[in-house]
């Protein structure tokens, strides 16, 4: 499945990751939360990041909004789709709209 990964420092890359609980899980660091977003997109994060004391992620708090509690995203994030109840690749309006170089 291809993924937009958003790291803490900003740095953007499109991942190509299994679509396993696992991979996520190893991924973002922790067990997974997932954040709905506008058009379609999913971000997935650790959901104890803040806890863990990973640093603040600027790029996916913004995306975010208000969409979750506190609007603020710490440690490494994922943008993926959804097809019905499973993960699906990366919308691509996410990866035109973050990624500078493609």
């Amino acid at each position: 499945m291809r993924a937009l990964k958003i790291n803490c420092n900003h740095t953007r890359e499109v991942i190509d990751i299994p679509n396993e609980l696992e991979d996520l899980q190893k991924m973002v660091g922790g067990n997974i939360e997932c954040v709905s977003l506008k058009d379609g997109g999913l971000m997935i994060v650790d959901e104890e990041g803040i806890l863990k004391q990973y640093p603040r992620n600027e790029l996916a708090s913004i995306i975010c909004g208000n969409t979750i509690a506190g609007g603020q995203i710490y440690g490494t994030a994922l943008i993926v789709g959804v097809d019905g109840e499973e993960f699906d690749d990366v919308p691509q309006q996410y990866i035109d709209a973050y990624m500078i170089d493609t």
